[in-house]
Formats: C-alpha cells, sequence, structure tokens
C-alpha cells in the first residue's frame, strides 16, 4: 500500500476515534475546563497525528493509548464529583471576590 494512502485511512481510522472518545467525554467550551481537561484534549489530540502520521509505529497503539487517556479523564470526573477535596485538590478553590454585593478588595488582589 502506498505511504500517502495509509496516511489517508490512518487519519480517517484516528478522526472517528477522536470524534468518539470526544462525544464520551461531553460537550464543554474551552472556558468551562478545567487545566486537566484542557491538557487531556492536547494530549489526545497528540495522539491522533501519532496515528495518522507515524507509519513506523504500530497504529492500534496510539489509539490504545487515546482510549487510556480518555479512561483517566473520565475518572477523575467521577473522583471530582464524589470527593470535594479532590475537586479543591485538582481545580483549586474558588476566590469570592463580591459578597452580598460589596467588592473584597483583599480577595480581588489575592486572585490576580
Amino acid at each position: 500500500m502506498p505511504n500517502w494512502l495509509e496516511i489517508v485511512l490512518r487519519t480517517l481510522i484516528a478522526v472517528v476515534v477522536l470524534f468518539s472518545l470526544t462525544k464520551l467525554l461531553g460537550k464543554r467550551q474551552v472556558s468551562q475546563l478545567s487545566l486537566f481537561e484542557y491538557i487531556t484534549g492536547i494530549t489526545i489530540g497528540s495522539l491522533a497525528a501519532y496515528v495518522s502520521l507515524d507509519l513506523e509505529a504500530n497504529w492500534y497503539l496510539g489509539l490504545i493509548s487515546m482510549v487510556v487517556w480518555t479512561a483517566i479523564s473520565l475518572g477523575i470526573e467521577f473522583l471530582q464529583i464524589k470527593s470535594k477535596k479532590s475537586r479543591d485538590f485538582i481545580d483549586g478553590k474558588a476566590t469570592i471576590v463580591i459578597k452580598d454585593g460589596k467588592i473584597l478588595e483583599d480577595n480581588l488582589k489575592k486572585s490576580v
């Protein structure tokens, strides 16, 4: 099989798998993503590119890696739902900057 055809097939497979895994992770806008979810998205995208272009390596190993990253991300999301301590550790604590209609300047300075 010519290299260009193999790259086309690998890319199509990677896009289908990437789309499926993204649907599994759920719909969110970039502004709603935690730091870990953002890193996970970038990593899964990089792995999809690896599957598409690295003709020397076995393509299925990249797909396995994409599935593992997705499983880890889903596991961490589940852990965050079940445990406030883990949610605070992974996402950080929110800082209240307005309370009862008044700006809390000390908290505002800390958050910048």
